[in-house]
Parts: structure tokens; C-alpha cells; sequence
């Protein structure tokens, strides 16, 4: 047995050095030694199994949110994201198939349609979101 924990703690490494993602299987790779160290100890499959699984899942859930933060890169922030929610003015008509205008916050931002409708100069438009360097927007309803 501990031969088959060494395999599955190699493979989870393994496996997590070609992920690109960060921090996916490195939990069982250290589960899979635990487990190893147990079948040292000569204790039962069914003891090694459930340790296995409780240090995979304690360290996945204690380790993660620490590690995540030093391997998250350099975030730049933009504050962009103020802009969602907010309420702009078309200053340019949007079509359903090309780039428009919206002034929101001061300043103009490329503006596509959520709905891919047009939407016509004037009019008022809520942001949604924001797709790299264009709003995503849709007409304000007006309240009855």
C-alpha cells in the first residue's frame, strides 16, 4: 500500500505541475503521504482511506485561502469596476452589430448592447459590466 499512496501523491503532483491553473491537486498529494505514513505503520486500508480523504479536504480548505493570496499575480487595480451599476447617457448609437458611446463618470467609454439590440443616442443606459475595454449596457426601464 504505501508503494500505491507514493503513485497517487507523485500523480497528483504531477498532475499539478501541468494544470495551469494553481493549487488543484497538490491537496491529495499531500493526503496520498499521510495515507503513506499510515501504511508505514501498518494500520488498515480503511483507516489510510479516511486518512487520505481528511487531509486532503483540511488542507484544501485550511492552506488554500492563505496560499491563493501569494499565487493570485499582480492584480492592478483599475477601479473600472465602479462603473457597473452606474448610469450613463449614449453618446453614440449602439447597434446590434457595432461599437457605440456611453458618457458615464465623467468620461467616455466604448459601449456594446447586452441584448445585442440598438440602442439610440440619448438615451439612458444602466452598465452591466465590463468587457476589457468596452461597457456592457442595457436601456434604463423606465419605472411605471
Amino acid at each position: 500500500m504505501i508503494l500505491i499512496w507514493l503513485g497517487t501523491a507523485l500523480a497528483a503532483v504531477v498532475l499539478e505541475l501541468i494544470t495551469p491553473s494553481a493549487l488543484v491537486s497538490i491537496w491529495f498529494a499531500l493526503g496520498a503521504v499521510v495515507a503513506a505514513l499510515c501504511a508505514a505503520l501498518q494500520l488498515s486500508v480503511a483507516i489510510q482511506f479516511i486518512v487520505f480523504l481528511l487531509i486532503s479536504v483540511l488542507a484544501m480548505l485550511i492552506v488554500r485561502p492563505v496560499a491563493s493570496r501569494y499565487l493570485r499575480g499582480n492584480v492592478v487595480p483599475t477601479n473600472a469596476d465602479r462603473m457597473i451599476d452606474q448610469t450613463g447617457k449614449v453618446t453614440r448609437t449602439i447597434y446590434e452589430d457595432q461599437w457605440g458611446e456611453v458618457y458615464v463618470l465623467s468620461s467616455y467609454w466604448s459601449a456594446v448592447s447586452l441584448h445585442h439590440e440598438t440602442i439610440e443616442k440619448g438615451t439612458k443606459v444602466k452598465i452591466l459590466n465590463i468587457e476589457g475595454a468596452k461597457l456592457i449596457v442595457e436601456p434604463l426601464r423606465e419605472r411605471k
